[in-house]
């Protein structure tokens, strides 16, 4: 399959060249503010005097508003454009990682964090949407792909840098100074640089987009969405949960030192972007859809082999090859459902984009405790349990919708189904 071109209006190439790597920096904003303090759990909760648990729901009280907040910005997107409800997200992300930064009880950092974590969403769920607005069919797969691939260093990024910090004797208070600086860093961008891509907007022929306030719900009558939604949200929970309890396992069952299990976790962050990379080469001449539906029993393959590896207590040389390969299934599975997801109509990428990360987001808040509340079965780990659980399910919901979500995908796929006012327009070919 020949690569798709891109309808942008009168946005030039190289205000369409400035989109990625914005885009990244957008997505930055969650991952990074979940795992970046990770290291200093125990300073946090030496400095307050407080439980672990309460440490803890700091992280999950990020997770909802990553969620819910995504539920909100989509929608506002559609209905006012891209820039303004963005910069006004970015302003409340800063000032919420001044919060986090001058908190002066836990109680107060949990409802900090709760506020960054709905104000970061604000990055994540445009972010999709602006790609939405400038690419479709395989340019808007690979551009999803080189998101991913280039997010999936948050999580090796954030976590090591505020292991140094700690490690060179500063508080933790620090380490919300650099979310304070991305948030910076991002507001700049989007007001400085960042075009208006919203197709009803852009040129500045109006101020807001009549009848697009509507709630994101009626996109789940469409299949196409509702199956993204629900591999998404179900394979990124077992994700969650894979990674919840490996921690445990490998240092407490298995022995492995902390900067082992940090390599380990480094290799297996590798590996994701190697998936994502794979899958925007094969982006060129296959389907999102169906690059989707090897990607899912592949992935519930090697959950399976990973668990029962972990039952038969065989040797971390044969272990850690399987959470290897299947944070590289995830790499390559997410960028597809997500392009299978967001082929709506580009007025309606922010509500599309809101329903995703509020599966994504909303699923991976709940699968993280199931770990420490689910027994072990036949000697399975119970993160293994709910890794193969969650995935199992969705793969139930991707085959059970498979048929009508691509009669409902077909409808919004190609450029030529919704064309952009071409004032002052080019149609350039897609740099993905």
């Amino acid at each position: 399959m020949s690569t798709s071109a891109e309808v942008t209006g009168p946005l030039s190439d190289r205000q369409v060249r400035r989109i990625l790597p914005i885009a990244i920096v957008l997505t930055w904003f969650g991952p990074f503010s979940m795992d970046a303090y990770t290291p200093a759990f125990p300073q946090i909760q030496e400095y307050f005097g407080t439980s672990a648990t309460m440490v803890q729901l700091t992280l999950g009280t990020t997770l909802v508003g990553l969620a819910l907040g995504q539920l909100v910005a989509g929608p506002l997107s559609d209905r006012f454009g891209r820039r303004r409800p963005l910069v006004v997200g970015l302003c409340g992300y800063v000032v919420a990682s001044l919060l986090c930064a001058f908190a002066s009880s836990v109680e107060m950092l949990v409802l900090a964090r709760l506020a960054q974590g709905l104000t970061a969403a604000t990055g994540i769920v445009i972010a999709r949407a602006i790609g939405r607005d400038v690419h479709s069919g395989p340019a808007l797969a690979r551009f999803y792909s080189l998101v991913a691939a280039a997010t999936a260093l948050a999580p090796m990024i954030g976590p090591v840098t505020g292991a140094a910090m700690v490690q060179a004797g500063l508080v933790w208070r620090w380490i919300f100074g650099l979310t304070v600086v991305l948030g910076v860093v991002g507001l700049v961008l989007s007001v400085a640089v960042l075009p208006e891509t919203h197709p009803a907007l852009i040129g500045g022929r109006a101020r807001t987009v009549p009848r697009q306030a509507r709630v994101p719900a009626h996109l789940l009558r469409r299949p196409h969405v509702l199956a993204a939604a629900g591999v998404l949200g179900l394979c990124g929970a077992a994700m969650i949960a894979n990674l919840a309890g490996l921690p445990f396992y490998l240092q407490e069952e298995r022995g492995l030192g902390p900067l082992v299990y940090a390599g380990a976790f480094t290799v297996g962050a590798l590996c994701l972007i190697s998936g994502s990379n794979l899958s925007r080469l094969l982006q060129r001449r296959i389907l999102p859809q169906r690059l989707l539906t090897v990607a899912v029993p592949v992935m519930l393959t090697v959950a399976v082999l990973f668990a029962l590896a972990m039952q038969a207590r065989a040797p971390l040389f044969l272990v850690l090859p399987g959470f290897c390969a299947l944070m590289a299934c995830w790499g390559f599975l997410n960028p597809n459902a997500m392009a299978f997801g967001m082929t709506v109509e580009r007025t309606a990428a922010g509500r599309a984009s809101a329903v995703l990360g509020l599966a994504q987001f909303g699923f991976a808040a709940a699968s993280a405790p199931l770990v420490g509340i689910v027994p072990r079965v036949a000697g399975v780990p119970s993160m293994a349990v709910v890794t193969v659980s969650c995935i199992v399910l969705g793969a139930l919901v991707h085959f059970a919708l498979l048929r009508p979500a691509r009669v409902s995908a077909a409808r919004w796929a190609g450029p030529v189904a919704e064309p952009v006012p071409a004032a002052r327009g080019t149609v350039p070919t897609s740099p993905l």
